[in-house]
């Protein structure tokens, strides 16, 4: 069994022209259920050595807050220290074998795409589409290790998204074809990302792969992206997208739900 963790960067719900976050990142971190335990106490050893008690009570590691504190307790922290712990659980997450899977959206684009399909007036969150498509190279990935090993997602709880999400996977899990997810069981599941050291680290990802791709698409560097990038490049994953039969699906699935759309 793997576990797969979801989270998300640059989600800025409906609003597809918001100037400041123009890409949309979904990520999956995938760990194997025999690695979780370690993988958690590595994380937790690291969380005391950088920042030791006394702690705030609701203490987290966003990669916003370490990057662009806004909060005292990380404020207090040098851009050096901040820097060294991001790159040590990065480290962690390479030591241990993980992999990413990632789908970035560029907002613009996506909303020229749904007014092509749909018309004006139907909003289809990223995060729906980007699931489709991230869950296509999960389930190839698994089908391609040995034994080919089922998975499960876990995502940060989203009450925008999660009935989508749910319902997505349940309808992915059924479909014929090259969309069937069959190495996908039970329904997604959603936990508070600060129980989950595991989703705060899938949480820094997909932060430093969005700044990759805002990049990409002509945004300012800043001086942590290049770093914290080449920490996360060598775990990222490429399978067989089917992008084209997953896009179709999508449309499939909202024309059902639209008749007329």
């Amino acid at each position: 069994m793997h576990l797969i963790y979801l989270d998300e960067s640059g989600n800025s719900g409906g609003n597809l022209a918001d100037p400041h976050q123009p890409v949309f990142v979904l990520c999956a971190l995938i760990v194997p259920e025999e690695k979780w335990q370690s993988l958690e106490t590595a994380l937790a050893t690291a969380v005391e050595k950088s920042w030791p008690e006394p702690r705030p009570d609701d203490f987290e590691i966003h990669a916003s807050a370490l990057i662009n504190p806004k909060t005292e307790f990380f404020r207090r922290a040098a851009p050096a220290h901040r820097l060294a712990f991001m790159t040590a659980w990065l480290q962690i997450a390479a030591q241990h074998g993980l992999k990413l899977v990632y789908r970035p959206i560029l907002k613009q684009r996506y909303s020229r795409w749904l007014v092509h399909k749909f018309g004006t007036g139907v909003i289809i969150n990223p995060h729906v589409a980007a699931l489709a498509l991230v869950a296509q190279v999960v389930n190839s990935h698994l089908r391609n290790l040995p034994g080919q090993p089922l998975g499960i997602f876990i995502s940060d709880e989203n009450h925008q998204v999660a009935r989508d999400v749910d319902k997505s996977i349940r309808l992915l899990r059924g479909a014929e074809g090259s969309v069937r997810l069959t190495q996908i069981i039970e329904k997604g599941f959603f936990i508070e990302s600060h129980k989950s050291l595991v989703l705060q680290l899938c949480d820094l990802c997909a932060y430093i792969l969005r700044r990759h791709e805002e990049i990409r698409a002509g945004g300012k560097p800043k001086p942590v992206d290049e770093p914290l990038w080449k920490l996360v490049e060598p775990l990222v994953t490429v399978g067989d997208e089917k992008f084209a039969d997953m896009m179709g699906w999508l449309e499939s699935q909202q024309k059902k739900e639209r008749p007329g759309a």
